[in-house]
């Protein structure tokens, strides 16, 4: 009998054309062949020197370093110029034209990048399993290591890929430093879980914790990064779509959700635990997300269609209220980053209420005020004004060099008194206040919150004063709702 046998397919139909395109791009090229063979001849040679009689420990903290190295920066990299090579290339508006949405866009690019850092990972697995037998070795802690490099992976490619959106070279390869920077404490995190004795007693502290502690925990991290990673992911893709969609509702709304539920978590923390350290468990997440949302949303530019409108336009008053603060643009964003930072700064303000040995005004309290109203500083200096992202990465920048050219001239002039001049902006202020005496630092800081507040002040009124571009795209939205009801009724 003659049997005939299914066509073989590379790819399923229903994956996304963007995955397929991308997948097969990235498994062909010469950097991913290359760096792949040369990750495992390294890593054969590293394990044969434990046969010649190297140090296990030596050859296990190498092994490490060099596994860390290819999930957190290599196989990354790959994303850097993704953006910005199809935007020179002319492909990325070919692809706006079709149906794909942007976001499918920098979702299947990520899927692709992530899926070849997932290949890597898992060719690791078969040499763990190896010097498990050449003793030395915990198979637990190092299975939860490569989890957490994995992990990291996904989230700095979904970074790298946001940002590679930015045309200025420069500014993406400050941007990539960043990330790297957010990214170290997960290499010495494993370095930790690795090599260092009291890792064991870390082990077994989280099996003494109850199962839905434990469930609790490992949950919260999971879905914090999913969040990072599809925050990423929008934020890349709200670069590069069209004016006339709308990326940042849905996109305000859900971090509005993520936000508020790490709020209740950090103050039940707080309100539940006699140790004020827990509910940074919380909080250091939330800052971190804080600092990132309220970079997006300041530097969105302002809509001009009433189409990213119309859905909040159409649901009457309150929806319109609503606008002000999810509508796209830096106006609304204002408002928007004033709650996130309101939520953040709860968790401290909870702490001191419960806490009466943690004093507000004796440092951390006013430092991180000072950190979260330096976000709206930007929005007042416009250096750059062709490009807020960039204008808001500029005088960032330019803030922390004022701050170290301060505390370099107090310090060499031995003339400490003139660290208030740092008051006048809330990054200078935290160099400004490690100059002066320990007796002056509580009053410069307070001095320098007041001045931070009015830089949160002056951004709230310029916001206000652009509220009336989304109060004309209402109208326009509202006046073409009106003309599209009676051809409906018409044709009914």
């Amino acid at each position: 009998m003659n049997t005939t046998l299914p066509m073989l397919r590379d790819f399923s139909d229903r994956f996304s054309p963007i995955v397929v395109k991308e997948l097969r791009q990235g498994l062909r090229t010469r950097f991913f062949t290359s760096a792949l063979i040369l990750f495992h001849t390294v890593i054969i040679l590293l394990l044969i020197t434990v046969t010649l009689g190297a140090p296990v420990e030596a050859v296990n903290g190498i092994f490490w370093g060099i596994a860390g190295f290819m999930l957190l920066v290599v196989m990354p990299l790959r994303g850097f110029a993704a953006l910005h090579t199809e935007a020179t290339d002319g492909t990325l508006d070919m692809l706006t034209l079709t149906s794909i949405a942007s976001f499918r866009i920098l979702y299947g690019k990520w899927v692709a990048l992530y899926s070849q850092a997932l290949l890597v990972a898992g060719s690791i697995l078969p040499y763990m399993v190896a010097r498990y037998f050449f003793g030395g070795v915990e198979i637990l802690r190092e299975v939860v290591a490569l989890v957490v490099l994995s992990l990291g992976s996904g989230i700095i490619t979904a970074a790298l890929l946001a940002f590679s959106s930015q045309g200025p070279l420069l500014l993406r390869i400050f941007l990539a430093l960043c990330v790297g920077a957010g990214a170290a404490p997960l290499a010495f995190f494993t370095t930790f879980l690795v090599s260092a004795s009291q890792a064991d007693s870390m082990v077994r502290a989280f099996f003494a914790l109850a199962l839905w502690e434990q469930s609790s925990l490992i949950g919260g991290i999971l879905v914090l990064v999913v969040y990072a990673v599809y925050y990423f992911l929008a934020l890349g893709s709200s670069r590069i779509a069209p004016p006339s969609e709308n990326h940042s509702t849905l996109k305000r709304i859900i971090a509005l959700a993520v936000h508020g539920a790490l709020m209740v978590a950090g103050l039940l923390l707080c309100f539940l635990n006699t140790d004020p350290d827990v509910a940074f468990w919380a909080y250091i997440p939330l800052m971190i997300l804080t600092l990132i949302v309220c970079m997006d949303v300041l530097t969105e530019e302002m809509p001009r269609y009433s189409t990213v409108v119309v859905a909040l336009a159409r649901r009457g008053r309150l929806g319109r209220l609503a606008g002000r603060l999810f509508y796209p643009g830096w106006a609304s964003g204002v408002v928007f980053a004033f709650v996130m930072c309101v939520m953040a700064l709860s968790i401290i303000a909870g702490i001191t209420l419960r806490h009466s040995s943690w004093d507000w005004d004796d440092g951390p309290g006013v430092y991180m005020v000072c950190i979260l109203l330096a976000v709206f500083v930007p929005v007042i200096l416009r250096i750059n004004r062709t490009n807020a992202f960039v204008n808001w990465w500029v005088v960032q920048l330019c803030s922390v060099i004022c701050g170290i050219l301060l505390s370099l001239f107090c310090f060499s002039m031995n003339a400490r008194e003139l660290g208030v001049v740092g008051i006048f902006t809330p990054i200078t202020t935290l160099f400004g206040v490690e100059c002066v005496d320990y007796s002056s630092r509580e009053g410069i800081m307070l001095l320098g919150c007041v001045f931070s507040a009015v830089w949160l002040l002056a951004a709230l009124v310029r916001a206000g004063t652009n509220f009336n571009t989304y109060t004309t795209l209402e109208s326009e939205a509202l006046q073409q709702a009106a003309r599209e009801t009676p051809r409906t009724h018409d044709a009914a």
